[in-house]
This record gives structure tokens, C-alpha cells and sequence, in this order.
């Protein structure tokens, strides 16, 4: 059952307590502060106001702020770039997606060309299987012209109770780009399928 802010608030409230020895320290604190003139006290206090609320802000719990999806972005980042970085062996070379694609028959989907990515240039050299959020996906290896080492895409069946909302390029949407250990992870859902991408 959901609570309510109030009653988050009060909670987190409750749940910050000094001991007697921070008390009388900073009891001692407000003590050697000299005492304000009148028209600097309540510039104090707002000051007061305002941290005291920054700070139960700051300790609610993501979910309850909208930033829930925003912590799921980051987590697929990170394990994507994880894999990305291990560089395990493809199971499968080829330059073809017809031919990576009829060795992932284990998948609850068909890996897709994108159409968000036919502008950046990058060729097919293999794939493997792999996971994202304990849901099995294709880990497909592309070579970009002028660069070396590989770019990594993901392909994996969206399901929005497990990854959370995400941009639909179908619908428009611009896809999300942030950054883990240094690498431009691009997430995007197209045509029912999520899509991971590690660039450098």
C-alpha cells in the first residue's frame, strides 16, 4: 500500500536523531554564533527552511521523486558497458543479420535491422547471446569506419514493467544518451524491441 508524502516525510522526520553528545555540540554551535540584528533573521530562517526541506527532498526514495526511470537507465548503462568491456567471444561471425538472426533461437523475439541506426555507418561482425536485467538479449558487434575497436548493441525484447518508460523512436521520441566508465551507452525502443548501444 502506497504512503503518503506526509506520512513519508514524517517518518523520515522521526528517523533523524542526535545523540545527547551532537546535541549539546551543537547547542554549544548556536551559542558562540553571534546573535543576528533583526533584519538578518529572517533571511536565517528562510536559509533554515530551505535546507531543512532540501534535505528530507534529497532522502526520499527515487521512485517516490519520478526518478525510478532514471535510476533504470543508469543500471542498464552500467551492465551494458560491463559487458561491452569483457569482450567476450562472439558465438557467431557474420556481416549479414539474416544469418546472426537464425542463430538466436533462444530469444522471445527476432533481432531487427534499426532504422535509427542506418546513419551511423556501422558494420555487422557477429553477435552473441547475452542479458540485460536478468532477461536474455543479443549482444550484436559492429566495426564503425575510421574507428578502432567495436561498437556493441543490444537487442532485447521491451517490456516496460522491467526496464521502466523509454523513448519510443517509432513514436518520435529522441533516444536517451548517457555515459558509464567513460563509454556513450544510446537506449531507444523500436519496433517492440529495446536497443542498447556503447560508443566511444
Amino acid at each position: 500500500m502506497k504512503q503518503s508524502l506526509k506520512k513519508i516525510v514524517q517518518q523520515q522526520m522521526d528517523s533523524i536523531q542526535l545523540s545527547s553528545e551532537q546535541f549539546e555540540k551543537l547547542d554549544g554551535l548556536q551559542l558562540s554564533v553571534p546573535k543576528p540584528n533583526q533584519s538578518h533573521r529572517w533571511w536565517y530562517s528562510m536559509a533554515g527552511v530551505a535546507a531543512m526541506l532540501m534535505l528530507i527532498v534529497l532522502s526520499l526514495p527515487d521512485n517516490l521523486l519520478g526518478h525510478k526511470n532514471g535510476s533504470m537507465v543508469h543500471e542498464i548503462a552500467m551492465e551494458v558497458v560491463k559487458n561491452h568491456l569483457h569482450q567476450k567471444p562472439l558465438e557467431v561471425n557474420a556481416n549479414q543479420l539474416s544469418t546472426v538472426r537464425d542463430y538466436f533461437t533462444r530469444l522471445d523475439f527476432s533481432p531487427i535491422e534499426s532504422e535509427f541506426l542506418q546513419s551511423k555507418g556501422l558494420s555487422l561482425i557477429g553477435g552473441r547471446y547475452c542479458s540485460l536485467q536478468g532477461v536474455t538479449a543479443a549482444q550484436l558487434r559492429f566495426k564503425s569506419v575510421g574507428i578502432n575497436g567495436v561498437n556493441t548493441l543490444y537487442q532485447v525484447g521491451y517490456d516496460p514493467k522491467i526496464f521502466n518508460s523509454l523513448p519510443d523512436f517509432d513514436n518520435g521520441e529522441e533516444p536517451i544518451t548517457v555515459y558509464a566508465s567513460g563509454i556513450k551507452v544510446t537506449l531507444w525502443v523500436e519496433k517492440g524491441v529495446l536497443f542498447a548501444l556503447t560508443e566511444y
